[in-house]
């Protein structure tokens, strides 16, 4: 057993506690108990104690969408729209990309969202030629979770005719979708339950338009038979809207509604203009919804109704989205934006507390992934993934509300240990599961390789002597 003591344990519970001289205790990869320390520490005698004094507890935090092959291209397309981001800059290089420079952006995202506290992640568009094997792999490896959503889509001739989407992006449909079946059979539930596969249809959008409606259709009944999930992107970008319009003469969640991309087991990304009469539909169906603010501010994609969303029931996670388009995968700065960004955008400053941000950073992001029932909060019977952030830090300090000053005060270099599944994975900032330092000059070369292979041109804007 392992007791974890002296930390202020914020457990995110249905009461949603704050235990101050706390403990958690841990048997194997469960917890049994949070409580007052001076108690557990009576109660489990022969148990390994980890010293938690100055730390604030948090249960692992989610990030519910994140494209891991992008971490590797921090800085290549910055300041720019969405159309030009993708299509000058990020599928060109993806489409060029080697299994061996794929891991390379997945051991970096591990390790960014180890040492920021994140434990679990979803990762949504994973192409057969990033060779899903060795990603599956690479997080049993490092400890952490992941859901890993196949790239699936049947219009790959549409595509290429259109000359968006790089070919080396493009993917057959019987293809992927016999890729799809072969790694849900050899990973789902990998890694002692740690590995979900789920299904990654391509966004429904002009001008890349990969997938028909009817295979979206046919995706949804997939994932029912296989007990698996879908996540999509879904009305991210203005242009959308009036595409939905035009093309199917339904807006984007009805045709989402239409076709099977809601419900439960359905996670949509992004959604940045759903609509006020589109919510109910996604809470009526129990669909959730992820919300990147950061990389939506950084590209000018909009503003998710998010304070409606919650206000109508819809199950909502937060996410970082990638390396590229985020510039960072640190949850606890994401958690600081969606709450800023609400308040000013609705010019109400109780629009998204520190509390809601916290909420669905762990037990939204648990249940978006169905996952609920055992992670998101530290709570007897739930899996034992734990995260100490230190406060005694100059801006961290005082702590009059422990979620105040994690969402408003700390960032993800504040995150001292981490703990997935029982096992401790960090401590005191060392990485006990990888070797950092080969971790980053892999990264960095295979970076530097890959927009040089594709021929795209990175520089500062400001002259370099």
């Amino acid at each position: 057993m392992l007791l974890v003591t002296d930390v202020t344990a914020v457990t995110v519970d249905d009461r949603r506690r704050i235990v101050t001289d706390a403990a958690i205790a841990v048997d194997g990869d469960r917890i049994v108990e949070v409580g007052k320390a001076v108690d557990l520490l009576e109660r489990y005698r022969a148990a390994e104690v980890l010293d938690g004094r100055g730390m604030v507890a948090i249960p692992g935090l989610i990030d519910a969408h994140l494209h891991s092959p992008q971490t590797i291209l921090r800085g290549v397309a910055d300041d720019v729209p969405w159309r030009p981001y993708l299509e000058d800059f990020i599928w060109p290089i993806q489409g060029g990309y080697t299994p061996e420079d794929a891991l390379a952006s997945m051991r970096l995202t591990l390790l960014e969202m180890l040492k920021s506290g994140t434990t679990c992640f979803v990762d949504p568009l994973v192409h057969t030629r990033y060779g899903f094997d060795g990603l599956a792999q690479a997080v049993v490896d490092m400890g952490l979770r992941g859901v890993l959503a196949k790239i699936v889509m049947d219009q790959a001739g549409l595509a290429e005719q259109m000359g968006v989407i790089h070919p080396g992006m493009v993917e057959a449909e019987e293809s992927s979708l016999a890729e799809a079946e072969r790694v849900l059979q050899a990973w789902f539930g990998g890694g002692g339950g740690r590995v979900q596969v789920w299904y990654g249809p391509r966004v429904p959008r002009e001008p890349a338009v990969a997938c028909s409606p009817e295979f979206y259709a046919r995706v949804s009944d997939l994932a029912g038979e296989a007990g698996s999930g879908i996540t999509v992107h879904l009305a991210g970008e203005r242009e959308d809207v009036p595409f939905f319009r035009r093309e199917f003469g339904m807006r984007p969640v009805e045709f989402a509604r239409k076709y099977g991309l809601v419900g439960g087991n359905v996670l949509i990304a992004m959604g940045t203009w759903i609509s006020e009469e589109e919510v109910p539909v996604l809470a009526e169906t129990g669909t959730s919804v992820v919300h990147c603010p950061q990389p939506n501010m950084k590209l000018a994609s909009g503003v998710a109704r998010v304070p409606a969303m919650r206000r109508a029931g819809v199950n909502v996670a937060l996410g970082c989205d990638s390396g590229a388009q985020n510039n960072a995968l640190d949850m606890i700065r994401e958690m600081k934006a969606a709450s800023l960004l609400h308040v000013v955008s609705t010019m109400d400053a109780a629009a998204l507390t520190a509390e809601d941000v916290l909420e669905m950073a762990t037990i939204a992001g648990a249940r978006a992934i169905g996952r609920g029932a055992d992670l998101g909060s530290l709570e007897a019977g739930k899996q034992a993934d734990v995260v100490l952030v230190d406060m005694r830090k100059p801006h961290t300090t005082p702590v009059f509300d422990p979620v105040a000053n994690l969402v408003y005060a700390a960032h993800g270099g504040d995150v001292d240990t981490v703990i997935v599944a029982g096992r401790l994975l960090m401590r005191g900032r060392e990485v006990l599961v990888a070797d950092e330092q080969e971790i980053l000059e892999e990264a960095d070369r295979r970076g530097r390789e890959v927009v040089a292979r594709a021929g795209v041109s990175v520089a500062p804007e400001w002259p370099v002597e």
